[in-house]
């Protein structure tokens, strides 16, 4: 894939040169958990008040869904190297959802295109089809697993004899 189009927008401050390198090149490695990313938009912003406080948000987009993060510290460069660390882990995650599902949709697929051309060629039928059980959830989701609901029996105090002296 070329280059990811980085949109850098600044308010309150000024964009130099080194920023702009730093952003990018800071930004450039994410590629590797979302290469389908069309563009990123990146907006720099300085808050004033008592403190002075930085904050970077962005917006990559991509097929489907696009991925937002924001991150606030008091230095400038800590709060990019922040967003970029939340931008990650939220394609990682969105590249093993995307992965997970893929490979699903493959061995349902893949499983049952064999038996059906078995079984057109050959007539006998040596075992059984086995159902598969269904995925409980919405489609496309996480697995839902369902745990039956035990509940224990309350432990019952034995009484205590006392004697009166």
């Amino acid at each position: 894939m070329t280059t990811l189009p980085i949109h850098i927008t600044t308010h309150h401050l000024s964009l130099s040169d080194p920023l702009r390198r730093f952003t990018r090149t800071k930004l450039t490695p994410i590629t590797r958990f979302a290469n389908d990313a069309l563009a990123a938009e990146i907006v720099l912003r300085r808050h004033g008040g008592a403190a002075t406080r930085f904050s970077a948000s962005a917006r990559l987009a991509l097929p489907g869904r696009d991925v937002h993060g924001r991150a606030t510290d008091p230095d400038l460069y800590v709060a990019i190297g922040l967003l970029v660390a939340k931008l990650s882990r939220r394609l990682r995650k969105r590249k093993t959802r995307l992965a997970k599902s893929f490979a699903r949709s493959r061995s349902n697929w893949s499983s049952e295109a064999p038996e059906a051309s078995l079984a057109a060629v050959s007539n006998e039928s040596a075992e059984p089809m086995v159902e598969r059980p269904q995925l409980r959830g919405r489609e496309g989701g996480q697995e839902m697993r369902v745990f039956p609901f035990r509940r224990h029996a309350p432990a019952t105090l034995a009484p205590i004899d006392r004697e009166d002296s």
